[in-house]
């Protein structure tokens, strides 16, 4: 099938459907159902949202059977659902609202045609709930006997919220959503986990006592940092409460070989500079099937452009580079970036999600990663894009010595 958008960007086959979508009342709308593609992913089905009380929307992506989720802006829908099709080549489309179903079909002669009928089975209950943040949604409540919460000062001794970690008891769960989200249904009854820079870990108890009791998955545990007290602290705890499969270890990502050649999953928090990178190397290099990555003080690109302002490397990007504050936000977004792009170079599905809202931590995206062994050919625009900047970046550079 001919793609559907042209190079100039105009929609041909699907502009009626797109202006059909768009038509749509966000309150009125069900869902959209994408299916019988023509390459990408089986199946796609958008369906309205509330973030932060503004109108949004959420996809789910259907690849190699597993789900992927993906928030889209009210205003960046048309731009959204342009690049789903292209990519995708839909052959069927269902715009499902409360009055009724309309049905869109694309021939194999690339013909379109549309039925309407009423949607009899519509009911108030089903209306999705819009609220994407609503608390009782939370996989954790206030009252859970979550003992570890207590020794990391969350929770009371009677399992309730101190009232100055509301927050942090908000991020916790938004962090665990966002992990079983990212996962999909690709959840074993046994799970090993490694963790780089785990500090405090609050997160990391939360993770082992959601898989070990909520889930009743044998999941292990290990979590590398730096310091020492942090590690002793971490450990005690969970030796309190004889939690066998956690485990912590005293190291440097950048300095130590981890022995988890079988990790099913890594987490890498706000792990500062290219430590970040070498977390997702030992990901790329044993082909973990998850990874879950908040970076943090991005400072290797940002350092490197400083020495080629107003160099023939940067003529094309002077603004980005002129003012301290935005060249910093510019240099974390393209490290950022190019650890995307090479992680999808390196057969990785790959998603960036907001986890918490930036009241708690400006360092608030999650990239996230699924293996499929689907590889792309990035290597070249990245090497290329880096040449142009006279930059060099970490994860490449160790992948790079890998061979790969």
């Amino acid at each position: 099938m001919a793609s559907a958008i042209s190079s100039n960007g105009e929609i041909f086959i699907y502009k009626e459907v797109i202006d059909a979508i768009l038509r749509t009342a966000h309150q009125e709308l069900i869902k959209i159902v994408f299916s019988l593609p023509g390459k990408g992913a089986q199946k796609s089905v958008i369906k309205p949202v509330l973030l932060k009380k503004n109108k949004a929307w959420q996809c789910e992506k259907i690849i190699d059977n597993s789900a992927f989720h993906e928030n889209i802006s009210e205003s960046g829908l048309r731009v959204f659902l342009e690049r789903l099709i292209d990519e995708n080549q839909y052959r069927q489309i269902y715009i499902i609202t409360v009055n009724h179903v309309a049905a869109y079909r694309i021939s194999r002669k690339n013909k379109l045609s549309m039925t309407k009928t009423a949607n009899v089975a519509a009911s108030v209950s089903s209306r999705p709930s819009l609220n994407h943040d609503n608390e009782k949604n939370y996989l954790l409540k206030e009252g859970m006997n979550i003992l570890p919460l207590v020794d990391l000062g969350v929770f009371t001794e009677d399992f309730h919220i101190i009232k100055t970690k509301y927050y942090k008891f908000k991020q916790i769960n938004s962090f665990l959503k966002n992990i079983i989200s990212g996962m999909g249904d690709d959840i074993n009854d046994t799970l090993n986990i490694v963790e780089f820079g785990c500090g405090k870990s609050y997160l990391t108890f939360i993770l082992f006592y959601y898989f070990r009791f909520i889930k009743n998955i044998n999941v292990k545990i290990t979590g590398y940092d730096k310091d020492k007290y942090a590690v002793d602290f971490c450990n005690n705890v969970a030796s309190k409460y004889k939690y066998n499969n956690l485990e912590f270890l005293e190291g440097d990502v950048s300095r130590i070989a981890p022995h988890h050649e079988n990790a099913d999953m890594i987490i890498t928090l706000h792990a500062c500079d290219t430590a970040t990178d070498h977390a997702l190397h030992y990901a790329v290099k044993n082909n973990v099937k998850h990874v879950f990555c908040v970076p943090c003080c991005q400072q290797e690109v940002n350092s490197q452009l400083k020495h080629c302002v107003n160099t023939n490397h940067t003529d094309i990007y002077p603004f980005f580079l002129r003012y301290g504050l935005f060249k910093e936000r510019f240099s974390a977004l393209l490290t950022d970036c190019i650890r995307c792009e090479i992680l999808s170079d390196s057969g990785y599905y790959v998603d960036v999600v907001e986890f918490i809202g930036e009241e708690n931590t400006p360092k608030n995206a999650m990239i996230r990663a699924r293996y499929t062994g689907h590889k792309k050919n990035y290597r070249e625009d990245i090497r290329k894009l880096m040449t142009q900047l006279g930059i060099e970046h970490t994860l490449l550079k160790l992948i790079g010595k890998d061979g790969e």
